[in-house]
């Protein structure tokens, strides 16, 4: 299969989860947001493509199904690249060789998220260090996305 075609559909099915599944939301307790703040690290450095996501303790508390394409909903927002979000999801199989994480950012253009994360157009895509992929791009909903894709017959 056509890695850039692969790559594109991962992309878009995760923004396309990310805009319409049902979120899951954690209820903002102080043991919620303590989990959160240890959480954060892994889950910013996942989501900005500098190393794949550790499932710490803590991780687990949000991520309880790293293959279930559901969208997470934070009791408080991450700073990825700069810009606050609350809405990620994480799929470390999408039964084609590839996974990813993402970040939603409602009221947020395009073009604004990809000059946060460094990727110029017209494809929004950037290749990082490890084999990743950094891509911007809609949801068609007033939200733009960045996803680091991981696989998907890279070789």
């Amino acid at each position: 299969m056509n890695h850039v075609l692969t790559r594109g559909l991962l992309a878009a099915a995760l923004a396309a989860l990310c805009a319409g599944a049902q979120a899951q939301t954690p209820a903002a307790s102080p043991q919620a947001l303590a989990e959160l703040a240890k959480a954060a690290p892994h889950l910013v450095a996942a989501l900005e493509c500098r190393k794949k996501l550790v499932y710490t303790d803590a991780v687990k508390v949000f991520i309880k199904d790293p293959n279930s394409f559901d969208e997470v909903v934070l009791p408080a927002p991450l700073t990825v690249f700069g810009i606050k979000t609350s809405t990620i999801n994480v799929t470390e199989d999408d039964q084609n060789g590839g996974g990813g994480y993402n970040a939603r950012f409602t009221g947020l253009s395009q073009k604004d998220a990809a000059r946060a994360a460094r990727v110029k157009g017209p494809g929004y895509k950037r290749h990082v260090k490890g084999g990743g992929m950094i891509e911007v791009g809609t949801t068609g909903n007033a939200a733009s996305y960045i996803a680091c894709i991981y696989g998907a017959g890279e070789g």
